[in-house]
């Protein structure tokens, strides 16, 4: 194993033992793999228990991939609505043709879980498919498939078993989760075609994203949400100014209580009041519960070894360690930004610790894309969020209108903003909208995570004409502003 980089005084907290394994890996999507790759790089004898096929978990085969898939073609089709305002003639009534469309999703997932297994197999992972837990603080029952049982000793484990969709005490929900009228993140996947009429119940992330897609996909769509606003994950002002675009492609209703749901798939009834206590009804095809996730582990037997619980969610600290030290957590199952990259992190920071390597994950660093159309997009902080923290930032903004790329390509709506630190010109949040700021916040994250300065990113020189010069243009119009502050 190797500890030559061991922070001082620091050992790798995996005891020494006649175990079957030295590290045991529940759980095989992004957090579990990468956490199981750089412990088998060093070394480290490992086995991931996972209860699919083929590794992924929820990013693969139910939620990143499969619905960017969807979002791809949906802008395939919103993007020729344009085109006869670019002097192209002829493209602007595309049709989607739903049988190809799900073979090439499919496709994509399948070939990305084979070179997922591959690749875990190239580095000696021993990759176990079933359930598994708790016997003891070494121990895991691990149930295959076939009912078959089997135990596997440890020295350390990592729990990165995800979290489900919640559903929400609605009269109705449930039974009709059952029968397929009321559909979750996980079983979309099962449409036989586009539904024509969808009422979505949460207006998060993967709410927005779903309803603009059925939307270009030629559905109607009516949204209810319980909060104040929709997107309440987004920092305030880019989350009003995307909410404004939707609300001129669907009705959304936000103080929304849901009395009942009703119905059989393709006869769906959402009853429901709004923030007046007016009542409504949602007749649709089929309701979409885009409520959040919530982590499960009553199936892990956590009792067992002692790990402690934080109300649903495994409690862990910066290091991803639970209670006990020799079992760590990550991803979902610990709460906080339920997204791959974020599992991914903290995945790989477990590892580093039962390397003996002393590494932290920083929630303030961390980042997310709404893939709505435009792109809603954040690293780091907002100035509400910092002011919180006690750092008193300032920040600078610029609309997509005036940037000489955005106008030729029609994609003018949105904005992005610049946090730094008024004391130091540490550039400490980035927030975007923008129709390509899945690939524009690469930037802006190597901003944050390496505490650029404004100095360094307005002396940067940008290429022309592209949209990531507005980051050199902002930098050096928040520095004019600084001087002309601190002149008076």
């Amino acid at each position: 194993m190797d500890q030559q980089n061991a922070a001082p005084g620091m050992s790798s907290p995996i005891p020494p033992g006649d175990w079957d394994v030295q590290v045991a890996i529940i759980g095989g999507g992004p957090g579990g793999e990468d956490c199981a790759r750089d412990l088998a790089d060093h070394g480290v004898k490992v086995a991931m228990v996972n209860n699919a096929p083929l590794p992924g978990g929820e990013c693969l085969w139910r939620g990143c991939i499969p619905s960017k898939a969807w979002r791809h073609a949906a802008d395939l089709i919103r993007d020729r609505a344009r085109d006869p305002d670019k002097g192209v003639i002829g493209t602007h009534r595309p049709r989607l043709d739903w049988a190809t469309l799900e073979a090439h999703r499919k496709n994509v997932l399948q070939t990305r879980g084979e070179l997922a297994m591959k690749a875990d197999k190239s580095v000696k992972i021993d990759a176990r498919q079933g359930f598994a837990s708790f016997v003891d603080l070494h121990t895991l029952k691990i149930v295959a498939p076939d009912g078959a049982e089997s135990t596997l000793t440890f020295g350390a484990a990592v729990i990165a078993t995800g979290a489900p969709p919640f559903i929400p005490p609605i009269p109705g929900a449930r039974e009709s989760v059952a029968t397929g009228g009321v559909l979750t993140s996980d079983t979309i996947w099962n449409l036989p075609r586009p539904p024509a009429r969808l009422g979505i119940i949460g207006g998060g992330v993967i709410g927005v994203e779903m309803a603009q897609i059925c939307r270009d996909f030629g559905g109607e769509v009516l949204m209810l949400e319980a909060r104040e606003r929709i997107l309440a994950e987004i920092e305030e002002e880019i989350a009003r100014h995307l909410t404004e675009v939707l609300k001129g492609e669907f009705p959304i209703v936000t103080g929304a209580s849901i009395t009942e749901i009703t119905g059989q798939p393709d006869s769906m009834r959402v009853k429901y009041t709004d923030a007046a206590g007016t009542p409504g009804e949602c007749l649709c095809d089929y309701v979409l519960m885009a409520t959040g996730k919530r982590p499960n582990t009553a199936r892990l037997n956590l009792e067992a070894a002692g790990v402690e619980l934080d109300g649903a969610a495994i409690k862990t600290d910066s290091r991803c360690r639970t209670s006990v030290p020799h079992i760590y957590a990550v991803g979902d199952v610990i709460g906080g930004y339920m997204l791959a990259h974020t599992a991914a992190a903290q995945g790989r920071v477990a590892a580093h610790n039962l390397l003996g390597h002393a590494l932290e994950y920083h929630q303030d660093l961390d980042c997310g894309v709404t893939f709505s159309r435009p792109q809603a997009g954040f690293v780091g902080l907002s100035v509400a969020q910092a002011k919180a923290r006690g750092i008193d930032a300032v920040e600078a903004k610029m609309p997509m209108s005036i940037d000489a790329k955005a106008m030729i390509a029609m994609e003018d709506h949105g904005m992005i903003k610049l946090v730094a630190d008024k004391a130091n010109g540490r550039i400490i949040g980035v927030h975007l909208l923008a129709d390509h700021t899945d690939t524009l916040i690469g930037a802006a994250v190597m901003m944050v995570t390496a505490g650029m300065t404004l100095d360094q990113v307005a002396q940067a020189i940008f290429p022309h004409p592209t949209q990531t010069e507005m980051f050199g243009d902002l930098a050096r119009r928040l520095l004019a502003r600084l001087r002309r502050l601190s002149s008076h």
